[in-house]
């Protein structure tokens, strides 16, 4: 299965145990496809990547988000999964591109 790196954009989520909500940063996760079909339009991937945050009352946070290729070189946020957090406000994708100066 492929592997690849999406910049996440900020997004808010919320602590489960004490309710706080907090912004979570803009960052790089490297992401690994969970699965992969073929349809109609071509292939479509699902990638996911975990987080690990902490909040103030000391609970320690996992988020997995999850994003969706498809078409092929089209990604987008396809949701996530955490029993600490619930995720307010959506975080953007965009590959992640790095430039090298020649």
């Amino acid at each position: 299965m492929h592997a690849s790196s999406f910049q996440l954009g900020s997004y808010h989520y919320r602590c489960k145990s004490c309710r706080k909500v907090h912004a979570g940063p803009t960052r790089t996760p490297e992401f690994h496809c969970v699965h992969e079909q073929i349809l109609d339009h071509g292939v479509e991937r699902i990638y996911e990547a975990d987080s690990i945050l902490h909040c103030a009352c000391a609970q320690r946070i996992t988020i997995t988000f999850r994003v969706r290729e498809h078409p092929e070189g089209h990604f987008e946020y396809h949701g996530y999964r955490s029993a600490d957090a619930e995720i307010t406000i959506a975080p953007k994708v965009k590959e992640h591109m790095e430039y090298v100066e020649f």
